[in-house]
């Protein structure tokens, strides 16, 4: 059975703020995996919180430790230009996302 995940990621130290996301090395290996896993139903959304900076996201997953592995292989993660500071299930209540498959 899926479940919700919510993960917050930041950007590190290595992260060149006088560029542009898709000016960081790597990007485009980033948006090509965030793609697969958002075609795969694995992210049901995600996005920059304006104020912090953090980047939000809504996972399906299996288990915990399914989603722990999905951003450990991403590129961005692996290069230290972002990493994973927060990952927890999430019991949504109103406008939960749909289950991967339907």
């Amino acid at each position: 059975m899926t479940k919700n995940f919510v993960a917050m990621v930041e950007r590190t130290e290595k992260w060149d703020r006088t560029k542009d996301a898709f000016e960081q090395e790597g990007f485009a290996e980033h948006a090509a995996y965030m793609g697969e896993l958002e075609r795969s139903g694995m992210i049901a959304m995600a996005g920059l919180l304006a104020e912090s900076e953090l980047i939000l996201f809504v996972m399906r997953a299996n288990d915990i430790e399914e989603v722990r592995k999905a951003f450990a292989a991403d590129p961005m993660q692996q290069s230290g230009l972002a990493r994973l500071i927060r990952l927890e299930e999430a019991h949504f209540r109103i406008g939960a996302p749909q289950r991967m498959g339907g």
